[in-house]
């Protein structure tokens, strides 16, 4: 189950919602425990300073006679809930208690028995210094502790000291249930989180459900089957569009493999053909030696055609797996140029082709010289063999800039629109002139010339008119 993506991706989504929920909880938390102790801290100092001021009162009516008008004043001052303590503090020496609202009897709202005690000497003699009011922790104010303001004044020349202290159990309670809400509905939160994160995972993962399952349909017999796309704008439209691109080359390869495989039968089937029928005539009866050397010469004719037929394939195929490498070395691109013409200068007589070349200038280049040699070769011997008798030949070399550009044009019967942008394809001919009688080409040397001017990071470029011949343009880069 953990290998699912729709399991991780909902593990994901309750541990970050987890630690999401866990951490505003705890912030929500302090915050509120905050609040409350400033809240109760406000509410002390009000109430420590409210309880001065009658304190103040009851000194001035009592002709500043603290005792008496300590006991007016807690007659009038009963909060239920509160410790309420009265010192003075004489010119020598500490301060002295006068009279707590626990002299009488603890309060109705405070647990009975509570032994409060008075801060520590610095924050009395602190209080007296800022005459500011103070607020401190008051742990004796039991069983949820508590918070005491401490104010300083004077009145009729004398220094008193208000102490105010309230329990926190209000605010504890509040926190308590705050707490146990958070215990029960923590869990309850992440199991409605899991259900939910898992059907978000499902219904996002459902997409990836349906091309899978269409994927696994898909093989090399209907390979023109796609994956749906409901939006091609999201990053799953993205990908399924990109596997159907992926199809779509696959498609279109195993459609060139096959093509490929079916013209590659159909060239190796007539040689065949005839080598073998030649050799069932030559073997069905005695013939005169004359008869015998007719049909071996037949059969050495055929066989060579079949070998350099195999010899394309095998280089086209070590080509298109990457395995043919490069044999680069230091050459002068006219002189093997010139070598060239010269090699097919007897085809071209014998065609009755005019042949024209003029030499040119030195241009060193670093090349495979073999596969350079052939690529010239196969350009020559196509424009030769598809050039009428009394037609002629063109071969052009020249320097421009960082590239050779290689020119062959012929006065041939030239290459339809329609058909110059295949005439490079494998085992492809041009049906009006391209035929096995007028070159007995194969179909592949196109496309090796090609190939081969690619592997030099050149390009070949076609221009023809029917009627007017073909224009051949090799560029090829000097530095490599």
């Amino acid at each position: 189950m953990w290998n699912s993506v729709r399991a991780k991706l909902t593990l994901w989504y309750v541990l970050l919602f987890g630690v999401l929920l866990l951490g505003s909880s705890l912030c929500l938390y302090v915050l509120i425990a905050r609040s409350f102790r400033e809240r109760l801290d406000l509410s002390l100092i009000n109430t420590a300073q409210t309880a001065a001021k009658l304190f103040q009162g009851e000194l001035s009516e009592n002709g500043g006679d603290p005792r008496v008008a300590t006991g007016h004043f807690f007659n009038e001052f009963k909060p239920p809930h509160l410790y309420v303590a009265v010192l003075q503090t004489p010119p020598a020496g500490g301060p002295k208690l006068l009279a707590t609202n626990f002299d009488k009897g603890t309060p109705p709202s405070i647990p009975a028995g509570l032994q409060p005690v008075l801060p520590a000497p610095a924050i009395l003699a602190q209080a007296r210094q800022t005459h500011e009011p103070l607020t401190i922790e008051a742990a004796w104010f039991k069983p949820a502790g508590g918070r005491m303001a401490v104010y300083a004044f004077n009145a009729e020349a004398q220094d008193f000291i208000m102490l105010v202290a309230e329990t926190r159990a209000i605010s504890a309670a509040y926190l308590t249930e705050l707490r146990r809400i958070f215990y029960f509905s923590f869990p309850v939160l992440l199991l409605v989180a899991g259900l939910a994160g898992y059907w978000f995972a499902q219904t996002a993962c459902a997409p990836i459900a349906a091309m899978t399952a269409q994927a696994e349909l898909i093989s090399a017999r209907n390979l023109h089957e796609r994956l749906p796309i409901k939006n091609a704008k999201d990053e799953l439209g993205q990908l399924a569009g990109v596997f159907n691109q992926l199809l779509n080359r696959l498609e279109a390869s195993f459609d060139r493999m096959r093509a490929f495989t079916a013209d590659a039968s159909h060239e190796l089937r007539t040689p065949l053909a005839i080598i073998r029928g030649e050799a069932e005539v030559a073997l069905a009866q005695e013939r005169s030696p004359g008869e015998y050397q007719e049909a071996l010469t037949l059969i050495q004719d055929e066989a060579g055609r079949v070998a350099g037929l195999v010899e394309d394939l095998l280089a086209l195929a070590r080509a298109d797996a990457g395995q043919h490498k490069l044999h680069l070395e230091e050459l002068y691109l006219n002189d093997l140029v010139e070598e060239s013409c010269r090699s097919v200068k007897t085809l071209a007589h014998k065609r009755q082709v005019a042949l024209h070349y003029v030499p040119v200038e030195d241009i060193p280049m670093r090349g495979d010289s073999e596969l350079l040699r052939r690529m010239v070769l196969n350009l020559l011997d196509n424009a030769i063999k598809y050039t009428p008798s009394g037609g002629a030949v063109q071969v052009q070399l020249l320097r421009n800039c960082n590239h050779a550009e290689l020119q062959i044009t012929d006065t041939g019967v030239g290459i339809p629109a329609a058909d110059a942008a295949q005439v490079f394809e494998r085992f492809y001919r041009v049906d009006r002139a391209r035929t096995r009688t007028e070159g007995g080409s194969s179909g592949l040397g196109l496309s090796i010339v090609k190939w081969i001017a690619e592997a030099h990071h050149g390009s070949i470029t076609l221009a023809s008119q029917p009627g007017h011949g073909s224009t051949f343009r090799v560029s090829l880069p000097l530095e490599q």
